[in-house]
């Protein structure tokens, strides 16, 4: 079906495209395309660019067959994703991106990734993100309300015009959102990261650096001296990552860090 599917959609227009493209050997792919024209459900033709090959057209009946099930499987799958709410969607779309890049041939090699400002419905998507990768650490509710409680307070400085605030979405080829991270005030001269987080299937690529840069680059630029960040010590993750940041550590309370960095002799040397 696979065969059929790749001609009746034009991804695929000789048996060496078919090979390529569905990683097929070359004899077995043969052996298949010969009983496929018997069956009647493709054709050879001449190929005018290159005598050695053939041209193959998938017959009418076959592709009113594959067009058939294509129109089934699609009805299945909006029934299947009519039951999820759009927090749940996003996440079925990041699992599905990273069960492709994981078998992909070209794992390891790396993803686009860029920072983006926020846009409508990355807050939402955030508290509920950070709350559900927190969820090992603390109870779930207490999780989300504490998220949603940064939020709220970011985007009411944000609506009073509050200045040297940020917010930072970590945005994978595809659209799929990765990663986040926001910078407040925690005083005149202290800017604080909060909520920063990096999906599982995008952590180990330098991703989380490119978002303490940012917050650490913005706050320089911003006037603030020093950039703190808490969290609590379970977070062996954030712990290397600030550290290889150039953040110390100090404890907060008997299960909390406070990771300090100061900036003005950073960016001075």
């Amino acid at each position: 079906m696979r065969i059929l599917h790749e001609l009746a959609h034009d991804r695929a227009r000789t048996a060496a495209d078919l090979s390529r493209n569905l990683g097929l050997d070359t004899g077995y792919l043969s052996r298949l395309l010969t009983n496929f024209q018997k069956l009647g459900l493709i054709v050879r033709g001449r190929n005018e660019s290159d005598g050695r090959a053939h041209l193959l057209t998938i017959t009418a009946d076959a592709r009113a067959k594959v067009d058939e099930i294509d129109l089934h499987v699609s009805a299945e799958a909006a029934t299947l994703l009519s039951r999820l709410t759009p927090g749940e969607i996003e996440q079925l779309s990041n699992a599905m991106i990273d069960i492709e890049r994981l078998l992909s041939p070209h794992h390891g090699e790396g993803h686009n990734t860029r920072l983006r400002s926020p846009r409508r419905g990355d807050f939402g998507w955030i508290v509920e993100r950070h709350a559900h990768l927190e969820s090992s650490d603390r109870a779930a509710h207490s999780n989300e309300a504490y998220s949603a409680k940064v939020v709220a307070r970011f985007l009411g400085a944000v609506q009073s015009g509050t200045p040297r605030i940020a917010c930072w979405v970590a945005e994978r080829e595809g659209a799929a959102r990765v990663g986040a991270a926001l910078l407040s005030a925690q005083s005149e001269k202290e800017a604080r990261i909060e909520l920063l987080f990096v999906e599982p299937g995008a952590r180990r690529r330098g991703l989380g650096v490119q978002l303490v840069s940012a917050c650490t680059n913005f706050a320089h630029g911003a006037g603030y001296d020093n950039v703190i960040c808490r969290m609590p010590m379970v977070h062996e993750d954030l712990c290397a990552l600030f550290k290889r940041t150039g953040f110390t550590a100090k404890q907060d309370g008997d299960s909390g860090v406070i990771w300090h960095r100061e900036l003005r002799r950073v960016y001075a040397d």
